[in-house]
């Protein structure tokens, strides 16, 4: 029911995490949507408007509609970010959409706002058809893997804050998601995807511990917790630190916890040997002690190409790092390799760096799983009360919740073992609002099975299509159309629309405008983040 106009790796990963149906190819004859990902030929571009005209639907950048829609009046200017306004479908659950890019201004544009105060997104009719046309490119805000300091709002005296992605992979990708549900809602068709937790289950919860540098008394208090409400934590371990613990974490591992590995020295280094031997060596202390782990969290939340690599070599499934991306469905990145031989050629003959025609890039072998970056220590330091944080982390949860996508969330043992009843509220919470839990190693093979699982849906008339391989007893496909949704065995089958067993859409999570409050640029948090850093680069230096 969706075509992707050209081969893109970011574009096509992003649908994958949607869980959407799709096909590549330049032929919107038949397909109800049309992605424009970047500007067609002459006779292409006639083509794509005239079947957006006769009643398609077309989601493009400005871009790139403007070569299909010769009227649009776009300008060039840099979008740091983009905003809902009023209650559009478009923004549906969405909150601030972090782009910094260099994107375009659109005349005629009728829905949210940007940071420069203009109108963000065209949203309208075009002849029978219905366009859709976004401020921005998504491949190149995908791209972006820098990160900064980022405020997060919340009800507290100051708002709390940590480096981490400085674009919004997750609200893009959610944008993207309700420009498809319009689009197909235009010509009475519903949303088909596969769900995006295991089960039949609403949401997912998971609770993952960074053990940095914890004593043996809170590592243990954070193990009576997880008794306390009946979940099992995914551990990220130290190893430099907790050498001497290692035999608790077998024994945890024995009892059903997801031990894993966090480090053996607690930093990420840019360059790819250094990164090796720490990671290499804590992996290897593990197993020495009984433990295999195949994900890693790595110190601070801190990515880089380097790191990617390392991990790769050492045969890591997943990695979970919040400079990457949070609040957002697992992915896999886009890594650029160079071709090996043509590089030693270039470098035997000339000593200069290769042209970009050497250069290729690929889906990282390592699964990224985000999680929601703010823990207790970042909402002690915005000056919190305990209700304060109990709200907060609710708030959390409710939205992924309305979201019906996983949610994720971590700390530490020495906060963990400091408000331990405050957190057992809040996952017993989680548990009831979520209906089902999950460890993150689990949720991660769960994921490497939704991404090889080949199947399509069309709908014709009043009936639905789903075409698969084979059946998985543990994914779902989803249905949505209007307010309401159905979930389907993940299974060949025909379904009649009018007797799927349809259910209200979880009630939307309204955007607080006073959420923009955080995007304000202030010296202070520039200096607050200095300082923290520098006493991060302390603390990795230690033992």
């Amino acid at each position: 029911m969706i075509t992707l106009w050209d081969d893109d790796l970011y574009w096509s990963e992003l649908l994958q995490q949607e869980g959407a149906s799709f096909r590549l190819g330049t032929r919107p004859t038949g397909r109800p949507v049309v992605i424009l990902n970047r500007k067609p030929g002459g006779l292409h571009a006639q083509q794509v408007w005239q079947h957006t005209q006769s009643g398609g639907g077309l989601l493009a950048a400005g871009i790139n509609a403007a070569a299909v829609w010769l009227e649009l009046d776009s300008r060039q200017r840099r979008v740091r970010w983009l905003a809902p306004e009023g209650d559009s479908p478009l923004f549906r659950n969405v909150g601030v959409v972090d782009t910094e890019t260099r994107g375009t201004i659109l005349a005629g544009a009728n829905t949210g706002v940007t940071d420069s105060g203009t109108k963000a997104i065209i949203a309208a009719p075009a002849g029978s058809g219905f366009c859709a046309v976004l401020p921005f490119e998504v491949g190149r805000v995908l791209s972006t893997v820098a990160s900064s300091p980022r405020q997060f709002y919340a009800d507290t005296p100051r708002l709390p804050y940590d480096t981490v992605a400085r674009v919004g992979r997750g609200e893009v990708r959610r944008l993207v998601g309700n420009a498809l549900r319009l689009l197909l809602s235009r010509q009475g068709l519903p949303y088909v995807r596969l769900s995006p937790v295991p089960g039949r289950a609403r949401s997912a919860l998971a609770f993952r511990v960074d053990t940095d540098f914890g004593p043996r008394k809170d590592l243990e208090a954070v193990a009576r917790l997880g008794e306390r409400v009946g979940m099992k934590f995914s551990w990220f371990v130290n190893v430099g630190a907790h050498k001497a613990h290692l035999d608790l974490f077998a024994d945890l591992a024995r009892q059903g916890h997801d031990i894993q590995l966090h480090c053996l020295r607690h930093t990420v280094y840019p360059d790819y040997k250094r990164n090796l031997d720490n990671f290499r060596a804590g992996k290897e202390a593990m197993a020495e002690a009984g433990i295999n782990p195949c994900g890693v969290v790595a110190p601070f939340g801190e990515w880089n190409p380097n790191l990617n690599r390392v991990l790769e070599e050492l045969g890591v499934e997943y990695s979970s790092e919040f400079c990457l991306a949070y609040d957002d469905l697992p992915f896999r990145p886009v890594v650029r390799e160079r071709e090996n031989s043509e590089w030693r050629k270039v470098k035997q003959e000339s000593g200069l760096l290769p042209s970009s025609s050497l250069l290729s890039y690929r889906l990282s072998r390592v699964l990224q799983v985000p999680v929601h970056p703010i823990c207790i220590g970042r909402l002690v330091a915005a000056r919190a009360s305990e209700k304060q944080m109990a709200a907060y982390f609710r708030n959390v949860i409710d939205l992924q919740v309305a979201r019906q996508e996983p949610c994720i969330v971590y700390d530490h043992p020495e906060r963990i073992a400091q408000f331990g009843g405050l957190l057992a509220d809040v996952l017993a919470y989680g548990r009831e609002r979520c209906g089902s839990v999950v460890t993150m190693t689990d949720f991660a093979r769960w994921w490497q099975r939704r991404e090889e699982y080949n199947w399509s849906a069309t709908v014709s008339g009043k009936t639905l299509q789903v075409s698969a391989a084979s059946e998985d007893s543990n994914l779902s496909v989803v249905v949505e159309q209007g307010e309401e949704y159905a979930t389907l065995p993940a299974k060949p089958g025909k379904y009649r629309l009018s007797v799927l067993g349809w259910q209200p859409l979880p009630e939307p999570i309204p955007f607080d405008p006073q959420a923009l409050l955080a995007r304000r640029p202030g010296i202070l948090l520039r200096a607050r983040s200095l300082n923290r850093r520098v006493r991060k680069n302390l603390q990795g230096h230690r033992g």
